[in-house]
């Protein structure tokens, strides 16, 4: 198994003095057995013009960075593609998978209600997360396989964007029904009861998830 160490490309930078989170390039190992988040700003394509968009991009980045941070998950060892309006981030393989489930939604979800306290709602970051854990392989334009494609079918399922769109909530998050089995199994900080099952239908892929709630 890959260790933590074939993740990183340089040590961290020092702090920026106004707080900016840089998105830096990583690497890979060929395959690797590892827990995958994609992420994605709700409406992002309603933001009218550059400016705007952004700030929802440095909002997502800096709150992501935040919330890895008090989950004690390695940021900065963590692979991240950048997609425009989200991101795919693919966590060391010595992380525990069930880390980005709990602590990590109740983080995410603290920092985002505190930065959005305050904000119009124009400027308001609504997040979706998709989380699944599987392998991953890496060839010359990035990652990809079977476990990269089913993350994003979950991200970008119906079922979630119209489960999200009728909440109020400022996180969304669907968990993939293997990780989430693997979880509950283990016990450990997982609480059941917060999820409940959604079925996904998107393209060719036909799966039952998970929707949790704070």
């Amino acid at each position: 198994m890959a260790s933590a160490r074939n993740l990183r490309v340089v040590e961290q930078p020092p702090p920026r003095p106004d707080g900016e989170v840089i998105v830096r390039p990583h690497v890979v190992p060929p395959a690797l057995y590892a827990t995958l988040a994609a992420v994605d700003i709700s409406s992002f394509g309603l933001l009218g013009d550059a400016h705007s968009q952004l700030h929802q991009r440095h909002q997502m980045y800096t709150r992501l960075a935040e919330a890895c941070e008090i989950t004690r998950i390695p940021w900065w060892d963590c692979y991240r593609h950048d997609r425009g309006d989200g991101a795919l981030i693919i966590a060391p393989p010595d992380v525990p998978a069930d880390d980005f489930l709990d602590p990590f939604a109740h983080h995410l979800t603290a920092v985002l209600r505190r930065s959005n306290r305050l904000a119009s709602s124009a400027a308001r970051l609504r997040l979706r997360v998709a989380v699944h854990a599987g392998h991953v392989h890496r060839d010359a334009h990035g990652v990809a396989g079977p476990a990269v494609l089913h993350l994003f079918r979950l991200l970008e399922s119906a079922a979630f964007k119209k489960a999200h769109a009728d909440g109020a909530a400022d996180l969304g998050l669907i968990v993939s029904d293997r990780l989430y089995g693997d979880a509950t199994a283990r016990g450990g900080l997982i609480n059941p009861d917060a999820y409940r099952p959604l079925r996904v239908s998107c393209k060719e892929t036909r799966a039952k998830a998970w929707l949790w709630s704070a």
